[in-house]
């Protein structure tokens, strides 16, 4: 596929034209590599087509396997809800799903250079929760928490703000080199 590298971070629709299974050769990690041809951008609250455009292309490694040896359940977990992957190795030497997917493009310094790689995989239509709880929530923990939460902050309010109440002790007197001197009649 020739396509223009995208040279900017954002929230894309794409759709994957190839993926490989990618191991590590210092480490027991196993990364699925997926390229993902640009569609959409999501720029203020709305999709942008980019379908006028010249095509662009990223890339994104999803680790399945840790270094360690371990499944890394987040990333099974996006490749399954966002291309249907049922998790066997082997499928992906075989057809690119044909699907849509959402990805979070980041910019990644290397060598000198700015890469803009995709990070994270959600569905088509994966629609974000607001961040924070709801108001109706956070009333429920204002109850539970409230009253501690308060006293907190404020001890530590009061102790930040809290004038001098007593004035500071006189600074003690300097000896002189002639004791006599400190001795004054009057």
């Amino acid at each position: 596929m020739s396509a223009i590298q995208l040279d900017r971070s954002g929230i894309f629709k794409a759709r994957p034209f190839d993926w490989s299974v990618q191991p590590s050769n210092t480490s027991k990690a196993v990364a699925i590599s997926i390229g993902l041809l640009i569609t959409a951008q999501y720029k203020n609250g709305e999709w942008t087509s980019w379908e006028e455009y010249e095509p662009h292309q990223t890339r994104g490694w999803w680790y399945v396997v840790g270094k360690n040896g371990q499944v890394n359940t987040v990333a099974v977990e996006q490749l399954a809800k966002s291309l249907g992957w049922n998790g066997d190795l082997k499928a992906v030497n075989g057809d690119v799903p044909d699907v849509v997917v959402q990805v979070n493009v980041k910019a990644s310094e290397y060598d000198g250079k700015t890469q803009y790689k995709a990070g994270w995989m959600n569905p088509e239509d994966f629609v974000p929760e607001p961040f924070g709880a709801s108001d109706e929530d956070v009333s429920k923990l204002q109850v539970q928490f409230g009253s501690l939460l308060r006293a907190a902050a404020s001890s530590v309010v009061k102790a930040k703000a809290k004038p001098l109440t007593k004035a500071p002790p006189p600074a003690a007197k300097k000896p002189t080199a002639n004791p006599a001197e400190d001795e004054v009649p009057f």
